[in-house]
């Protein structure tokens, strides 16, 4: 049985992803795992998330965007 999805509220998720995004309602970090390797985490305030790893994190940030937005994009569709 799936549990009740909550939605989060904005200062619950900027403890943990401090950077606001482009994407409407999308909150983003970055953290270097090891030397010139970043991890790039993005979720929204119903937990949906989002990463990319690599070493450029300007990029890595730009792609987790762009994931973000698809998936906004998908939420909007209508069902057939």
């Amino acid at each position: 049985m799936k549990r009740p999805l909550t939605k989060l509220s904005e200062a619950e998720v900027l403890r943990d992803f401090p950077t606001i995004g482009q994407v409407l309602g999308w909150f983003f970090r970055t953290e270097e795992g090891s030397n010139g390797v970043y991890l790039v985490k993005g979720t929204d305030l119903w937990g949906r998330q989002v990463a990319r790893t690599g070493a450029d994190p300007v990029a890595l940030l730009s792609g987790c965007e762009a994931d973000a937005q698809r998936i906004e994009r998908q939420l909007q569709e209508p069902e057939s």
